[in-house]
């Protein structure tokens, strides 16, 4: 048995330095002089962004890594080591990612999606042409392949496409913006950044056709382009999620509020957090709050015999924001998991139309949030003209005339009475994810042999003994899949309470954990205490997915 494998044997590599080489070092000796100025403009700084010296020098020091990483693929190069080329193709190939950010910068892209959404909004009708494109050339593949009618609808759809797109694109501004880009082309930064690009881009080129040169196997050849395919998902999560992370860790044990330079607290915001006490209120105290030291707020009271004992906090937002956010996952965690099961169970049977079901039951769970939570804020929970409400007066109307009940008629408050409002919020975001649960229970059944049903008919279980005695069992991992990633979603819990309840002060009994991070944040300008209330919310939502993962690794050990 012969494996094809590419040699790495010294004797096949060309003989002489390729031209890829010494371009390759010159385009590292760039990156080490950009890189080192770079750095060197960031420490000389007198003010870094209002966040301090701390995130100024690591900064600094984040921005000097690619001189250093530049000059160790300098060396490498230079003896030959295959390193050298995997270092210098990711430098290169980063160059060339940065260099493309900074020129789309300078073109203004960035600030221009506002534009070039309002241009597509308002031409909106060449997008249905595209629509009929699509439309017509899907039809066409579902005829008999080689007849003159799938052939006409397939060059009328792409015709129709590519005239829709072209009209799309020309009243929608296309040449104004053209026009715009090449303005840009009166400032030498922006030529600067077009020619990086290109250099970076050739050079990177040039060093992928170095492999029979360095010895590279198949493996190394299979690793570098599994890289190179991750490098997207990569640079993003660096830049917007890790990079993030870390500044908000380092707030977290700050002051800051964004104006000025913050002062190390230590851990004086998780403290101010978790600060609790219990008071008895004594005969002199005519209130709970003068039972409490000074700082603290009433969280809750509650008698003991004849004595009454006060429960206070620094913060009692954080306190009432964790109990609403509990709260919510409670009631969320039924009403999104058994209505899921049963409608997986339904549509799992052989009925006309499932696929249409099926399809129905999974749209809120793709439609925007915001737009699902407005609509349940006028059309269905309004007090007065709500869908639901609506309902209400009309059963009760049919009872009381058709059985002669006297049952009261009341407009309930669903987003003003306090009694409604955490309800109100768990059944709109139940509503939403049902339908994402059912796809998953669906698969969970699909899965199950049917040979363990054929076989419980044998022996006579009726079907309510079939699923509780094959379908629940067998579902448990789907079950424990579906109850984590609703709790989980259920304790990040946030645009159902914004938008629901926005256009007024929040109400205490809506304020949920993420919802006052925001608050704490964005409204009292309190980055630092904001960062610490976050960091807290992802430890209490890393120990509850752990302690479920260890409660079911026990069961099914």
């Amino acid at each position: 048995m012969t494996t094809l494998v590419r040699s790495a044997n010294p004797t096949n590599k060309p003989t002489g330095l390729p031209l890829a080489i010494p371009i390759s070092i010159v385009l590292n000796i760039i990156t080490i002089i950009v890189s080192s100025l770079l750095s060197l403009k960031i420490f000389r700084l007198d003010e870094f962004y209002a966040l301090g010296n701390s995130v100024q020098y690591f900064v600094g020091v984040i921005a000097f890594l690619p001189a250093i990483a530049a000059a160790s693929a300098i060396f490498l190069l230079l003896l030959k080591n295959p390193n050298g080329r995997f270092l210098s193709l990711a430098l290169h190939y980063l160059g060339m990612v940065f260099a493309s950010i900074y020129l789309l910068h300078i073109w203004g892209v960035f600030t221009g999606f506002d534009a070039i959404a309002t241009a597509l909004y308002e031409n909106t009708v060449w997008m249905w042409g595209l629509v009929l494109a699509y439309a017509l050339y899907w039809i066409a593949g579902r005829l008999e392949d080689g007849k003159p009618l799938q052939n006409r609808l397939e060059l009328v759809g792409i015709g129709i496409g590519m005239l829709s797109l072209i009209c799309l694109l020309f009243f929608g501004g296309i040449l104004d913006g053209a026009s715009s880009v090449l303005g840009k082309y009166d400032e030498a930064r922006t030529w600067a950044a077009t020619a990086l690009i290109i250099i970076f881009a050739f050079g990177a080129y040039r060093m992928l056709l170095m492999g029979d040169y360095f010895g590279e196997t198949t493996d190394q050849q299979i690793a570098w382009q599994g890289w190179l395919m991750l490098s997207p998902n990569i640079i993003g999560f660096m830049i917007f999620f890790a990079g993030p992370l870390v500044l908000s860790l380092y707030l977290s044990f700050t002051d800051s509020v964004g104006v000025k330079e913050p002062n190390f607290v230590g851990l004086d915001n998780y403290g101010k957090a978790l600060s609790i006490e219990f008071k008895t209120q004594g005969e002199n105290d005519r209130y709970p709050q003068d039972a409490l030291d000074a700082g603290y707020r009433v969280l809750e009271t509650f008698r003991i015999g004849d004595k009454t004992t006060v429960i206070g906090a620094k913060d009692a937002y954080f306190w009432i924001s964790l109990r609403n956010t509990f709260l919510f996952c409670l009631m969320l965690i039924p009403l999104a998991t058994i209505p899921a099961l049963l409608l997986a169970v339904i549509l799992n049977s052989k009925i006309p139309g499932m696929k249409i079901y099926r399809a129905a039951f999974f749209l809120p769970s793709v439609a925007a949030v915001v737009g699902i939570a407005l609509i349940w804020r006028i059309a269905l929970y309004s007090s007065s003209v709500g869908f639901i409400n609506y309902s209400i007066t009309q059963v009760t109307t049919f009872l009381n005339d058709t059985l002669g009940t006297s049952f009261k008629d009341t407009e309930i408050g669903w987003l003003s009475d306090s009694r409604y409002m955490m309800f109100s919020m768990v059944l709109m975001a139940a509503w939403q994810v049902v339908g994402f649960n059912m796809v998953l229970f669906l698969a969970g059944l699909q899965g199950i042999p049917n040979d363990l049903y054929e076989a419980a008919q044998v022996d006579g279980a009726n079907q309510l003994n079939q699923f509780r005695f094959i379908t629940l069992p067998q579902l448990r991992p789907t079950t424990f899949f579906v109850v984590v990633t609703t709790i989980i979603n259920g304790l990040q819990v946030f645009n159902e309470p914004f938008v629901l309840f926005r256009g007024a002060a929040f109400p205490d009994e809506v304020r949920t954990a993420v919802l006052n991070l925001y608050l704490k944040g964005f409204q009292d300008i309190q980055f630092g205490y904001s960062s610490a209330l976050a960091w807290m919310l992802f430890a209490i939502i890393f120990v509850v997915t752990l302690v479920q993962f260890r409660i079911n690794r026990d069961k099914t050990a």
